[in-house]
């Protein structure tokens, strides 16, 4: 996470927890959100009621799919997605375009 974009996404649209998964401090926790102890970095988007926003899923690992599950919370939320953080995930739905365009002035 020192992607200086996704830090500034996660300071100004997010309020980040963090939790270890393995410190007994923090078993508590993890029973609670349950998740495994020694398990894979996850990244979870939660609501005010503690649901997820968006499925679990384990070793999202990349700036470019962080960024598109952070989008596809916000839009889950029904929150304002700022288009640089947009910018940032395009590279994580490459596979979605066929065709690009672009413009000319």
């Amino acid at each position: 996470m020192t992607n200086p974009l996704l830090v500034e996404a996660i300071e100004d649209q997010f309020i980040p927890v963090l939790v270890y998964n393995n410190k007994k401090s923090d078993e508590r926790l993890l029973a609670h959100f349950k998740e495994p102890s020694w398990n894979n970095p996850v990244i979870r988007y939660l609501d005010a009621q503690e649901k997820d926003l968006t499925p679990r899923k384990e070793l999202v690992l990349t700036v470019p799919k962080t960024a598109q599950r952070m989008v596809d919370s916000l839009r889950s939320a029904n929150l304002k997605i700022p288009s640089w953080l947009v910018a940032v995930a395009a590279p994580a739905r490459r596979n979605e375009f066929e065709q690009a365009t672009f413009a000319m002035y």
